[in-house]
């Protein structure tokens, strides 16, 4: 039973092929065209015009085929171009920040050491008085000076 099954299914894909070629082979073929008749000159006179259509038909493939790899170069390009004026401007803009964190860091710097000589001034200064003090009255009330 599995045989016949096999040989049945078989004998239906080998039928539906036929089909199918039958069906090509009658959509290539019933095509009608026009037969030349005529002296060669006729003939030769269509079949130039006919070459000349196909012609165009060659230049008009290449020509949108030029202009499509002209518009995507042209896209590739401007792309290539942004990408190079994004870098350009995030290249800049680094600069600029570490121009503006250099500025800051000096004035930092500058505000610290201000700082430090003003409280070592102060300190000298109060360094200064406490012996003022002492020479002027030789106990020490404030027990800095030992």
């Amino acid at each position: 039973a599995v045989v016949s099954t096999q040989s049945t299914g078989n004998d239906r894909i080998q039928s539906a092929v036929k089909h199918r070629k039958r069906a090509v082979y009658a959509r290539q073929h019933e095509s009608w065209s026009l037969p030349i008749y005529g002296n060669f000159a006729d003939r030769e006179q269509y079949m130039s015009t006919y070459r000349e259509y196909l012609k165009s038909q060659m230049e008009e493939k290449n020509w949108s085929k030029r202009h499509e790899f002209a518009k995507a170069l042209d896209r590739q390009q401007k792309t290539i171009s942004d990408t190079a004026a994004a870098e350009e401007a995030e290249r800049e803009a680094a600069i600029a920040k570490k121009r503006q964190n250099t500025v800051f860091r000096d004035e930092n710097k500058k505000m610290m050491e201000e700082i430090a000589e003003r409280k070592r001034a102060e300190l000298k200064s109060e360094l200064e008085q406490e012996r003022m003090l002492v020479k002027i009255d030789p106990i020490n009330w404030s027990r800095t000076l030992r």
